[in-house]
């Protein structure tokens, strides 16, 4: 194996910053990324962190390769960390036309609940998330 999962450490915020955009451009939405390496450190590398982030350290050899099980190994780490912390299910959001994700996923075992339960997920951001706050009652 020419690469090991491990858990993210504070000094690898930018690296993950630079991926998180590096997946934006890929789905096409880099406006949609609206945090910085500082936030990363300030929100997952304090007393009761917002996020948990696994790092895959890989070879240079390695890192061109396509099918090389980083993605399986990544994900079934998550999985065996979910469960660890007695999680029952591991809930992911894939656009539609990504197609080798959702294949790669259906060969695991997940399920597609577009279709057969009918979720569709909703988000609050910007304007409306403000609006949202202006209406909370006074405490």
């Amino acid at each position: 194996m020419d690469y090991k999962i491990r858990a993210a450490r504070k000094e690898d915020c930018k690296d993950i910053a630079r991926m998180i955009m590096e997946l934006a451009v890929f789905e096409k939405m880099p406006d949609q990324v609206k945090i910085s390496y500082k936030e990363l450190e300030r929100d997952g590398f304090c007393q009761n962190p917002f996020f948990e982030c696994l790092i895959a350290e890989v070879s240079d050899a390695h890192r061109s390769k396509c099918g090389n099980g980083i993605g399986k190994s990544l994900m079934s780490k998550v999985a065996k960390i979910a469960a660890e912390k007695q999680c029952v299910r591991l809930q992911l959001s894939v656009l539609d036309w990504n197609s080798p994700a959702r294949d790669f996923y259906a060969a695991k075992g997940a399920q597609d609940l577009t279709d057969s339960e009918g979720w569709h997920f909703i988000r609050f951001d910007g304007l409306s998330l403000d609006n949202l706050v202006k209406e909370a009652p006074q405490d």
